[in-house]
């Protein structure tokens, strides 16, 4: 009876989410900016609370990790993303020092907070490329979406060696490579759609798979060392925000940092 009362409230606060999710992607602008710095804002508190373990920090420091992770998306909509990532930084470091008699690693801490604060940032951005932005970030998410299942149900039926067993148990090689598979396959049928060219397709697609399973065992690595189950209880059933969403934050910032350093791909698109 449990496990049915807890798959349906999954299910539900999954259903509700992916709905905004996709409502404020397919809008854009304003819409998706607010939504996105309020995502990564809620991950750069949650960051700072699992290093301390349920208490998490008091109103003046959740506050500031807060802000941190949501400036960044806001600035790059209202100005630009070269300044959104300069804010970025001056706010992480800021948040570096005040937090650092409550932390055991506030330099980590401040990194943390500052690559979510960029992955915001690279979202908003991608979302805002003229013509192709909705394109970009539906791709992003598929990607990121293929992997985490290809993962789940090649790892379930294959098994196998261990990836990382000391960061998140349940994770395979055989997951990890059927994830991979999975996203290629998946971007080729975008490729198809676009007319895009399918070996950059499909390296991107790869390479956006690994990021995005390196920025789960990394959220998982943490919650290890802090002793936290979930980041938060935010999402009924999921834990928190940076539970759902550690992944394609890991995948936009890899997204949007090869765009930006090498334009050229956009036209791929």
């Amino acid at each position: 009876m449990r496990f049915g009362s807890d798959l349906r409230q999954r299910v539900i606060s999954g259903a509700l989410l992916a709905g905004a999710a996709v409502i404020a992607v397919v809008l854009g602008g304003w819409v998706c900016t607010l939504f996105v710095a309020l995502g990564t804002g809620v991950m750069a508190w949650e960051l700072t609370r699992m290093t301390r373990g349920v208490l998490g920090f008091r109103l003046p420091g959740a506050v500031l990790a807060f802000v941190t992770g949501a400036a960044a998306p806001i600035i790059v909509e209202s100005v630009g993303l070269m300044p959104a990532l300069i804010t970025a930084t001056a706010l992480s470091v800021v948040t570096g020092f005040w937090l650092a008699r409550k932390t055991p690693r506030p330099d980590l801490l401040a990194l943390g907070i500052f690559l979510l604060a960029c992955a915001g940032a690279f979202f908003v951005w991608l979302r805002g490329l003229e013509d192709i932005g909705l394109t970009v970030t539906i791709w992003l998410a598929i990607i990121v979406a293929a992997a985490d299942m290809g993962g789940y149900f090649v790892g379930r039926t294959i098994g196998g060696p261990k990836l990382a067993p000391l960061l998140s148990p349940n994770k395979t090689w055989s997951g990890a490579l059927g994830g991979i598979a999975f996203a290629i396959l998946a971007s080729e049928v975008v490729a198809l759609l676009v007319e895009g060219k399918p070996v950059i397709f499909a390296v991107l697609a790869a390479a956006t798979a690994i990021v995005s399973q390196a920025g789960d065992l990394v959220e998982s690595a943490t919650k290890r060392r802090f002793g936290v189950k979930d980041s938060s209880a935010l999402i009924p059933g999921h834990g928190g925000v940076l539970d759902r969403f550690d992944a394609l934050a890991a995948a936009s910032l890899f997204v949007g940092a090869v765009l930006s350093l090498f334009p050229s791909l956009i036209s791929q698109w």
